[in-house]
């Protein structure tokens, strides 16, 4: 397979378990059962045909997932029944692909040493009115978007540190599309490589030239690449159709004469992807996310930091707004103005950054409640916002701003995602039916 002129990433180094410095070991991390052999179904099988020992590690459960047949309609609205299920479709798919060592996070074998075992549950995910994944309103507190982010880390550099991998395949940065634990298994494996030294690729949705062996086969493995990595899926195209069967509750698959497609809940159907496409990604990369996942890699302390420091940033605003407000110039209200601009630029500045609203309602608190303080009459008879325009202005300014911004429906952290997407599809998903439901073939 093709790969970019670039050194190729040095694998890590072997540790004293008995394993030949020769031997591929690739980690392949996902958020929910059949997302791996919907987006890597074709790299697997090949990993396994050419030797190489894969180990899949998969993060919940899919108790959220919609069941699709009539026949499995007892799993609906049934968590637990509905993750047991999904858990033997797994199974049988791992078998069908070969793969030999596939984990749970939170299970024996994907916890942090002398913690006991858990299950991080599906979080779920809702359309947005753009189209767009958004999180559900109330997330479970199991939910793997629930959990601290340190935890999850720590739970999958056990893994690495068992398995010793020469390379860890997941999501890109939009995880694909958007779903909030697509996101944040894609920040945790980014920061578990960058800790362990490990290289990490991309699941991407973009093409590069082949390169074939003499034998005719794609050549290397992620491992050995140094920008992008292809897989021609063709000679295990049938194993991945059978796999991708395995899932009858989530997806079916039909026949078409273009080749085997898959349908969805939403009726949507999609080609199964011949080719699998891969990047190497040298550094993370920066991103705002869902539900303030950016806080939650500050761990308790930093998000309560976090927390008073918007509260007291919104305090300062409303204080230098009240002293200033009044102020004008040539008759233009520059004082209000300015005073106003600013509280906007705070508000919609803390939206952007940390992809949540409760740092932006501690900031307005912070805002509103000094310009109300400070609107009394003083002890020493001074009337700091007076009842005239500008005093009305600055008073109701700032909560109708707070409205405004706190209400808007998605800052920052979707739209990279969504116009990432269109550049990649070619065209852009008017409303939930003309997309995949939580999955997404790249």
């Amino acid at each position: 397979m093709s790969t970019s002129e670039t050194d190729p990433p040095a694998p890590v180094a072997s540790t004293s378990r008995d394993r030949g410095s020769d031997l591929e070991r690739v980690l392949v991390v996902h958020a929910h059962p059949d997302d791996e052999t919907i987006a890597t179904g074709a790299l697997l099988a090949t990993l396994v045909d050419d030797g190489a020992q894969v180990t899949v590690v998969t993060c919940t459960r899919g108790e959220l997932g919609e069941v699709m047949p009539d026949d499995l309609a007892a799993l609906r609205g049934r968590d637990a029944a509905l993750a047991a299920h999904r858990q033997n479709e797994i199974a049988e798919a791992m078998a069908v692909l070969g793969v030999a060592d596939h984990r749970f996070l939170g299970t024996e074998s994907a916890r942090t040493p002398g913690l006991p075992v858990r299950a991080y549950r599906d979080s779920g995910m809702e359309w947005g009115s753009d189209g767009m994944p958004i999180p559900v309103a109330d997330v479970h507190p199991a939910a793997f978007c629930s959990a601290s982010f340190g935890e999850i880390v720590s739970d999958l550099a056990a893994v690495v540190d068992d398995v010793q991998p020469t390379a860890i395949v997941s999501y890109d940065v939009d995880g694909g599309y958007g779903h909030p634990d697509h996101v944040r298994v894609n920040r945790v494996v980014a920061r578990t490589a960058e800790i362990a030294g490990v290289p990490f690729f991309a699941i991407t949705g973009g093409t590069v030239e082949m390169e074939t062996s003499s034998g005719g086969r794609p050549s290397g493995v992620p491992a050995l690449a140094g920008a992008d990595v292809v897989v021609d899926g063709t000679l295990v195209l049938e194993r991945k159709v059978r796999a991708l069967e395995a899932y009858r509750s989530q997806v079916r698959v039909v026949r078409t004469p273009g080749g085997p497609a898959l349908e969805f809940p939403h009726g949507a159907i999609e080609p199964v992807s011949v080719v699998e496409t891969f990047r190497h990604v040298a550094e993370p990369e920066p991103a705002s996310f869902p539900q303030g996942a950016g806080l939650d890699e500050l761990g308790p302390l930093g998000k309560g930091l976090t927390y008073g420091a918007s509260l007291v940033a919104g305090a300062l605003f409303g204080a230098i707004g009240t002293i200033a407000h009044q102020e004008t110039a040539g008759g233009f209200p520059v004082g209000a103005t300015l005073a106003l601009a600013m509280v906007a630029a705070l508000l919609i500045g803390f939206r952007i950054q940390f992809g949540s609203r409760f740092v932006g309602v501690l900031a307005a608190l912070g805002v509103v409640g000094v310009v109300g303080l400070l609107s009394l009459p003083q002890s020493s008879g001074t009337v700091l916002v007076p009842g005239n325009a500008l005093g009305y202005a600055w008073l109701f300014g700032p909560v109708v701003i707070a409205l405004f911004v706190l209400g808007w429906p998605r800052f920052g952290a979707l739209r990279a995602a969504r116009a990432a997407r269109v550049d990649r599809l070619g065209h852009s998903p008017q409303s939930p039916t003309d997309l995949p439901d939580a999955k997404e073939q790249i």
